[in-house]
């Protein structure tokens, strides 16, 4: 039987944040001669049953055939490679300079995406990379661009759909360790391709998969163990995030009346949405076991007032706290559950994209960096 796909070789921790929300509760080896005798030995037994023993060296291995978390996995790299490329790419000529905000996103992408490609590295995979980094062959060269690489900036932000698109169809099917990571990379991008959206036109640039849309799109081989994870995570994770949506949702309402026309239209959007997120999670955690964290009629307002510059920050620290908790949610759902916060995490990221110039590479994970080299 195979097993799933080897962890990413970098660590991730979770991002400690503070909560806006009211919170509740051996023997020694035998000697050279001693394995000569016990060969010639065992040479002059009968063989018992078929097959064939071979001395001297091991029989043929036959890896198992790659899992669904390595089929996904390949398929990123290939599609990070890219937008690599072109983002290196778009850099290189300036597309981009005559605007602070597609500039700044430009230079975020060129830091955050060889951050996620190395998170989805295995072991193995990544020790090769620094070995070839820090004793390259002689004569050793650089690959070539990947094909079909970005040339522009329209070219890039198709790349990034692509990505972001892919990302969310892989962490509906993947293990939950890596489904966590590969969450937080469709939500960075999809933030990253909000923002180069005008920039780039809006022709051909799709949505970001509705909850509905999220259903399994490859065969998972038979071979593939089921990812179990821990009831009591799940049962925590789903509680908070009906605690951050319904709190959410007071606020925007809140916000709502100290607003008018078209922002205070927008806060009402909000408001409804998260409601309608909170109840939707309410109804799955009533089926499943856990906590159901019913609708209160006043929440606290963050520092007892809400005067001006905490409602000006509100929209983002509450879209930030609503990423992180879906994140962690997806990571610890079962494979069925996770379409509602693979697609609130996309929204919430969309929604940052004009309210902040700068998103970690893998939003609520922190990437350990391998130790140094000895020397």
């Amino acid at each position: 039987m195979s097993r799933p796909a080897a962890p990413p070789r970098a660590a991730f921790a979770p991002t400690p944040r503070g909560s806006l929300a009211p919170t509740r509760r051996g023997s020694l080896a035998p000697t050279r001669r001693a394995l000569l005798y016990a060969a010639g030995a065992a040479a002059l037994l009968p063989l018992a049953g078929c097959g064939r023993v071979a001395l001297g060296g091991p029989e043929e291995y036959t890896p198992p055939p790659p899992g669904i978390d390595d089929l996904y996995r390949r398929d990123l790299l290939e599609l990070l490679e890219r937008a690599i490329a072109g983002t290196e790419r778009v850099a290189a000529d300036g597309d981009a300079d005559a605007d602070p905000l597609l500039s700044s996103t430009v230079a975020a992408l060129s830091s955050a995406l060889p951050v996620q490609r190395t998170a989805l590295l295995t072991g193995a995979e990544s020790e090769k990379e620094r070995e070839a980094v820090e004793d390259p062959v002689p004569g050793q060269t650089s690959p070539p661009p990947p094909e079909e690489a970005p040339t522009d900036l329209a070219g890039l932000v198709a790349a990034l759909l692509q990505l972001r698109d892919l990302a969310a169809a892989a962490a509906r099917q993947v293990s939950g360790s890596l489904a966590r990571p590969v969450v937080a990379i469709a939500a960075h991008t999809a933030w990253a391709a909000q923002r180069l959206r005008g920039g780039a036109g809006s022709d051909g640039f799709a949505p970001s998969p509705t909850a509905e849309e999220l259903v399994p799109t490859r065969e998972v081989p038979a071979t593939d163990p089921p990812s179990i994870g821990a009831e009591s995570d799940y049962h925590s994770t789903i509680e908070r995030a009906q605690l951050e949506e319904w709190y959410a949702g007071y606020l925007h309402e809140v916000l709502a009346a100290r607003s008018e026309d078209e922002s205070r239209q927008q806060h009402l959007d909000l408001s409804e949405r998260h409601r309608r997120r909170a109840a939707e999670l309410g109804v799955i955690a009533e089926q499943d076991g856990a906590p159901v964290v019913a609708r209160q009629a006043v929440y606290a307002i963050p520092g007892g007032t809400l005067d001006a510059q905490t409602a000006a920050q509100l929209p983002t620290l509450l879209a930030r706290g609503l990423l992180i908790d879906h994140v962690a949610l997806v990571g610890a759902a079962p494979f069925e559950r996770r379409p509602l916060p693979i697609a609130a995490a996309l929204q919430e990221a969309e929604r940052l994209a004009p309210l902040v110039d700068r998103m970690e590479p893998l939003p609520s994970l922190e990437v350990e960096q391998p130790p140094p080299v000895e020397e």
